[in-house]
């Protein structure tokens, strides 16, 4: 009568996901809101990044840095960029943090 007898019953992990797991199947509109936010701040950097392309090319009278062409892409992406990847994923994210507590949605 030497054998030990096991209790599992509290092994079971109820909580909330940890790591990237947590981030990608979530369901709570606090995360996915969270993830909107950062994917628009990355967003900012990429457009910001082009727009320091655009102001060192503009430095001085000439071709500086970019061929012609290039110069007209960077503008029409910086564009595209800030506003749908910049501004409009932070204004849902903002949306999506804010307005199931205003309306008082559970969780």
């Amino acid at each position: 009568m030497s054998a030990v007898i096991e209790n599992h019953h509290d092994d079971h992990h109820h909580g909330p996901a940890k790591g990237l797991t947590r981030w990608l199947y979530t369901t709570n509109h606090k995360d996915i809101g969270t993830l909107y936010l950062w994917f628009s701040f990355a967003m900012f950097l990429i457009g910001g990044a082009m727009a320091l392309v655009i102001r060192a090319e503009l430095f001085q009278p000439g071709m500086q840095i970019v061929e012609p062409e290039f110069y007209n892409q960077m503008i029409t992406l910086h564009g595209l960029i800030m506003i749908f990847g910049g501004v409009m994923p932070a204004f849902v994210g903002l949306a999506n943090w804010l307005v199931p507590m205003m309306i008082g949605a559970p969780d």
